[in-house]
């Protein structure tokens, strides 16, 4: 004999969970930004080997020109390093909005 099944309630709910937002809603500075990004990836393995070796070579000209007014070596330096310290981070950390993945555990955006 077949063990009868309890009939369910008549207002029986069922939960539903609100939609979720879209994956992704960027405007144009965030495709320009995610363009850039992926440039940048594409040829920092190159880069990443020339850009040290001209922030070295301003580095020994800063050393060269460190008491020479009206040459401004150290701040031309400081400049080179402040930007491949910048391309470094831009490239190596960040993480375009396009490119996250959707529910790491934070909201969506």
């Amino acid at each position: 004999m077949k063990a009868k099944i309890p009939p369910l309630p008549a207002r029986f709910a069922v939960m539903r969970l609100p939609n979720p937002p879209p994956a992704w809603e960027g405007n144009r500075v965030d495709y320009v930004i995610a363009a850039v990004w992926t440039f940048g990836v594409l040829i920092w393995t190159v880069a990443r080997f020339i850009i040290p070796l001209v922030v070295f070579w301003q580095f020994c000209r800063m050393l060269w020109y460190w008491n020479t007014p009206d040459v401004h070596a150290g701040w031309q330096f400081l400049a080179y390093y402040a930007v491949y310290i910048a391309l470094y981070i831009f490239l190596g950390v960040y993480e375009p909005k396009l490119y996250r993945e959707k529910n790491r555990g934070r909201c969506n955006g």
